[in-house]
């Protein structure tokens, strides 16, 4: 007969090729796969355009400076959007309070010019790696390379 602490140790979940290791990880692939997918790329890409230049105009004045309330509100709004990202399971085996505290550390390094200048710069070369603009125009020159050989059957309006 099996032992109480030998039983409750094999129904543990593993963490380590676990089936709750291996739950984690789908679920954080499909988590990133769905914020890095082009149809999230156009929408970061809008709501940054949108916030620099409303209405596609540079604003003539700049914004007034928000009020220490505004600043918490925000931040408060932000933390519990946030909140909602993680699925319950998450939030159920860490803890409330760990997460929101693990969420209040993202939202504080944000805060850090020097972090935000460097997470634009990593975006902006993730964003042309992602679009690889080289390979759009050695193709581009290629295929005006080829219209402009003599002979060329599309040129000549004779089709193969």
């Amino acid at each position: 007969m099996l032992a109480p602490k030998d039983f409750s140790e094999r129904i543990q979940p593993s963490w380590e090729g676990g089936w709750c290791a291996n739950a984690a990880s789908r679920w954080l692939e499909v988590q990133v796969a769905n914020l890095t997918s082009p149809q999230r790329w156009v929408q970061y890409l809008l709501l940054l355009q949108e916030s620099i230049w409303p209405g596609g105009v540079l604003p003539k004045f700049p914004r007034p400076v928000r009020t220490q309330e505004q600043k918490l509100a925000a931040e408060k709004q932000a933390l519990q959007s946030l909140m909602g990202v993680l699925p319950d399971l998450v939030v159920e085996i860490l803890g409330v309070n760990k997460c929101r505290l693990s969420w209040g550390l993202v939202l504080e390094s944000l805060q850090q010019p020097l972090i935000n200048r460097h997470l634009i710069y990593c975006l902006g070369d993730i964003i042309l790696e992602f679009l690889d603009l080289s390979a759009s125009v050695e193709e581009s020159a290629a295929t005006t390379s080829a219209s402009d050989t003599p002979g060329n059957s599309k040129r000549m309006g004779v089709s193969s």
